[in-house]
């Protein structure tokens, strides 16, 4: 299955309110909410693409550290997440 189906099929799955997720109307309402918001925000327009190289960095990582970006590159290709926290 292609990753756009099954991100379809999940999104069909939370959306349904149904076991195992069981997400509230609400929830699902303040998302739809938020991705509007998102959107009309132009933020995906101003997002680099696939491939395109991001600007050197220093971020703090989960523990407050402040992390280089010169410096992870310095090992191999760099893959960056953003964790959003803890609920």
């Amino acid at each position: 299955m292609k990753l756009q189906a099954q991100l379809d099929a999940f999104k069909s799955s939370i959306e349904s309110g149904a076991p195992p997720f069981n997400v509230p109307g609400a929830a699902i309402e303040a998302m739809h909410r938020a991705t509007d918001e998102l959107r009309r925000s132009g933020q995906a327009e101003r997002a680099l693409g696939v491939g395109a190289r991001a600007p050197a960095f220093a971020l703090p990582n989960q523990d407050g550290q402040i992390i280089d970006s010169a410096d992870l590159l310095a090992s191999g290709p760099l893959v960056v997440t953003f964790f959003r926290g803890h609920w």
